[in-house]
């Protein structure tokens, strides 16, 4: 059995639809799968044992990244066709079954996705190798607790002050002698935030993993105790991994970008939602201000991750 997939170009919905992926994977174990996939998502699937081939597409102008998505795809016969791009590419493809899923806007993207195909969506996964985990093994110890922090994100009114994070990091640390940190993001953010987020922290409390694959920093969540950070795709493989979370959210929607995984938190801005779609966003600064970082660790306390 073949399936195609046509996956999206970014990295929180690609780990978002991975549960519909976990699905037909468990009922066709012997299917063998094509992702149709951005280039910064195309990781996440890397070590799924069922890939049969990941075809990286990078968007052109006037569309012409679609000719080549069809070019790659036709002339075979796939049996199943699941389509997250809500594209008419599958109508061009010869196929038995299709399924073109679509946003709506007002609700959780899991429950979304689990009332279009009629199986809960939320098994989400991301596969880790042996050597990914035995890294991991090598570079923790059981004498300690390990927070995950992300500063980054991709739009930077939803980014939350790095010097916020420093601060919150040595609050900490001066209560707290048995956490260590894990920093996580790409090689772009690495040069924007690292030297400011570790600023006056000893090194021996910080594990740098700015750079690292998507995958090998799924492996370091999977064995922390907590994920803070900003709405991103990094805080869904938080949620994929199981990992608990408090994600912060100003002027995107916690109500469909929110964890599904119910051991996790939202920290709101004052203002909501609805509140940032009624004003004009200036893309070039963070509207995160009114979370403080005394809010931040108060729940830290109210939930035990922290004295």
């Amino acid at each position: 059995m073949k399936i195609l997939v046509i996956s999206s170009n970014l990295i929180g919905d690609t780990i978002l639809s991975s549960g519909v992926i976990r699905y037909f994977n468990k009922k066709y174990p012997e299917a063998k799968f094509t992702f149709i996939i951005g280039p910064s998502a195309e990781p996440i699937f890397k070590n799924f044992q069922s890939v049969e081939k990941l075809i990286t597409i990078v968007k052109k102008k006037y569309n012409f990244h679609w000719l080549e998505i069809i070019n790659n795809c036709y002339g075979k016969r796939w049996d199943i066709i699941i389509d997250f791009r809500s594209s008419l590419i599958s109508y061009f493809l010869r196929h038995n079954k299709k399924f073109i899923f679509r946003k709506k806007s007002d609700l959780n993207h899991i429950q979304q996705l689990s009332d279009y195909f009629g199986f809960d969506c939320s098994e989400l996964f991301i596969e880790t190798s042996k050597e990914e985990e035995e890294t991991v093994s090598k570079n923790i110890s059981d004498n300690f607790n390990y927070f995950v922090i992300f500063p980054g994100g991709n739009w930077e009114p939803k980014i939350w002050n790095v010097e916020n994070y420093n601060t919150l990091m040595k609050k900490i640390l001066s209560n707290n002698q048995n956490i260590k940190f894990i920093l996580v993001g790409s090689k772009a953010e690495e040069k924007i935030y690292n030297k400011k987020i570790s600023n006056n922290i000893d090194k021996k409390y910080i594990i740098d993993l700015f750079g690292e694959s998507l995958t090998q920093t799924a492996a370091y969540m999977k064995k922390s105790k907590l994920f803070i950070g900003n709405d991103s795709g990094l805080s869904h493989i938080a949620s994929a991994t199981k990992l608990k979370s408090l994600i912060l959210f100003g002027p995107t929607d916690d109500k469909v970008y929110g964890p599904f995984y119910k051991e996790s938190e939202v920290v709101r801005t004052k203002e909501s939602y609805e509140y940032f779609k009624s004003i004009k966003i200036d893309k070039s600064k963070s509207y995160m201000g009114s979370i403080t970082v005394e809010k931040i660790y108060n729940i830290l306390k109210k939930n035990n991750y922290c004295e």
